[in-house]
């Protein structure tokens, strides 16, 4: 369950795991370094993600992120790595890690975070995953990196997904759908034709991309009583969401840390 504090949510099931997962509301300020707001102070960014850590009792962790590019690509940080920033070029959209040093960082503005913990082996991860990354198979993409790297039984993942933004205020162009019907309707139609909505009045199909990634975790085989799912909505004012405020949205993060 995703319970409200005042500058972010945290997910409670984590926290018997001493992890702590949590998601940022407008008021933590905005948190990504490659998207600035129009007129704002320089290096606030860095600013904002200390002032999370130490809210959180996380400033001895070491920051983790990266420019994040809509890929389905996840990154292993393990004992030798000395790298904690991955440019564009790198290609980067998740993480995943054993280490008790480390604060993962990814970045939203309607797009779903993929929390995952692997409670047999001990490891932590945070995926983004907007519809490019849904449509290239973020959540499949992570899990299969868990059970190549660390040998992760699905059985034994702890995911939660969100926040992410609602069906109602996610309208999509027909060809959109007809995208997803091509590459998934072969064998996920249902999960397509329960992801998605046509509006009679406008015309217009709208997709729920954290319903799809939820019916994909578990025909993934994630345990139902693994599975926590946000009902937060980022088009809610207490969010930063793309789709309301355009190019000005600053972003949200989704960081996930042993305490």
């Amino acid at each position: 369950m995703f319970i409200e504090k005042k500058n972010y949510y945290h997910i409670e099931e984590f926290e018997k795991y001493e992890i702590t997962a949590v998601y940022t509301k407008k008021i933590a300020g905005n948190m990504s370094d490659y998207c600035p707001i129009e007129n704002q102070e320089e290096g606030i960014q860095k600013k904002n993600r200390e002032k999370l850590l130490k809210e959180l009792n996380l400033l001895d962790k070491q920051e983790v992120m990266a420019f994040q590019t809509h890929s389905n690509n996840v990154k292993i940080i393990d004992e030798d790595t000395k790298k904690y920033y991955y440019g564009k070029e790198e290609n980067i959209d998740g993480f995943l890690t054993k280490r008790k040093d480390i604060a993962i960082f990814t970045f939203y503005a309607d797009c779903l975070p993929i929390f995952v913990y692997d409670t047999e082996n001990q490891v932590i991860g945070v995926w983004h995953s907007g519809w490019p990354g849904t449509f290239k198979e973020m959540m499949k993409s992570g899990l299969l990196e868990m059970k190549k790297n660390y040998g992760t039984k699905i059985k034994n993942v702890t995911m939660a997904l969100g926040i992410g933004i609602e069906q109602k205020n996610y309208e999509v162009g027909n060809e959109f759908y007809e995208k997803f019907i091509e590459k998934f309707g072969q064998n996920n139609e249902e999960i397509v034709k329960k992801s998605f909505w046509f509006n009679k009045e406008t015309g217009k199909y709208h997709f729920d991309n954290t319903k799809f990634n939820e019916l994909m975790a578990l025909n993934l085989g994630i345990k139902k009583e693994n599975l926590i799912v946000a009902k937060e909505n980022t088009f809610d004012e207490k969010f930063y969401s793309y789709r309301r405020e355009g190019k000005n949205s600053g972003r949200a993060t989704a960081m996930i840390s042993f305490k």
